[in-house]
């Protein structure tokens, strides 16, 4: 199961929520199987949270599970999966859209202006390829 790093310039909102249905089950993935996020407080292993990322899509709006919580510096990297196959499809194509979208934001601080599709023509070209599959 492979984690890919959100980027930290897209605010991912996060809350604690009961948990979930599919307690203890994890889905069997050799690909994308959750993210990985720095926060400033760390959460509990199975914890299961609800994530928000109003920036790149107002309606989205998914649960996890906390796979994984690692110290790093000040703040934690915590690794989210999502045991529904549905959920993490979701998250995977709202992943692409978060990383296109800092690669849009790079691009400006360069001195390069590029509205989203220029930039996601631009990042499919360069890193789609090393985007992890999802496969079960």
């Amino acid at each position: 199961m492979k984690f890919v790093a959100h980027p930290k310039d897209i605010p991912l909102h996060i809350e604690e929520v009961d948990a979930l249905s599919t307690h203890g089950k994890s889905l069997d993935v050799s690909g994308f199987g959750g993210i990985s996020y720095l926060s400033n407080k760390p959460y509990k292993l199975g914890q299961s949270i609800q994530l928000r990322l109003t920036e790149i899509d107002p309606d989205f709006c998914v649960v996890g599970r906390v796979f994984k919580c690692d110290e790093e510096g000040s703040e934690f990297r915590i690794f989210i999966e999502f045991p529904e196959k549905k959920d993490c499809y979701c998250v995977r194509m709202i992943e692409q859209l978060s990383h296109i979208e800092h690669y849009r934001r790079q691009a400006k601080s360069q001195g390069r202006r590029l509205n989203f599709n220029e930039a996601a023509a631009e990042w499919i070209q360069k890193f789609a390829a090393s985007f992890p599959e999802f496969s079960s």
